[in-house]
């Protein structure tokens, strides 16, 4: 980004910002406080559209630009995410009316999960019980969130859902 910074006699500074995409953007700093954004189109000497802000507004969108609450993740980070991902599933399994794991105790159901699948949590009503107490019962309308290792998963999906015995 090309930034240019020059000044305003008698009314500030002007900072010109110019992005990789040949768009311009203008900030006119006021020795008042205020300041001004100018948005162009290509090489147009006339702004397409012009944002008053007032100098606590800029601060909290200085914020907001820097990742004062969101901070999306780099690239190298996204890519070790998306490599990750490919490796591990998230799963929900329905505890349905007749399933084998209905009454059955959390602790008895932890001892049946092979390594390489965690439990993460029971989504009861529209509650989400993380880490449930052993003696909790499974119910009828649970789902059971459960992440883990591809291979790990499938096979215990499946024996939960009824293909095969539970270990």
């Amino acid at each position: 980004m090309q930034v240019n910074i020059t000044d305003l006699p008698g009314v500030g500074k002007k900072i010109s910002f110019v992005n990789a995409n040949n768009k311009k953007m203008v900030l006119i700093i006021h020795h008042t406080g205020k300041r001004e954004l100018y948005f162009f189109e290509d090489d147009d000497d006339d702004a397409i559209f012009c944002f008053e802000l007032t100098s606590e507004e800029t601060k909290l969108l200085a914020s907001q630009l820097l990742g004062a609450t969101f901070e999306p993740l780099e690239t190298e980070k996204l890519e070790r995410v998306n490599m990750a991902r490919n490796q591990y599933l998230v799963e929900w399994i329905d505890v349905a009316k007749h399933s084998r794991l209905a009454g059955m105790k959390v602790s008895d159901f932890r001892k049946r999960i092979p390594e390489g699948v965690t439990l993460i949590g029971i989504f009861r009503h529209d509650d989400l019980m993380v880490h449930p107490e052993p003696d909790a019962i499974l119910e009828t309308t649970d789902t059971i969130m459960v992440v883990g290792k591809r291979e790990s998963m499938q096979n215990f999906v499946g024996q939960c859902k009824g293909k095969g015995k539970v270990n």
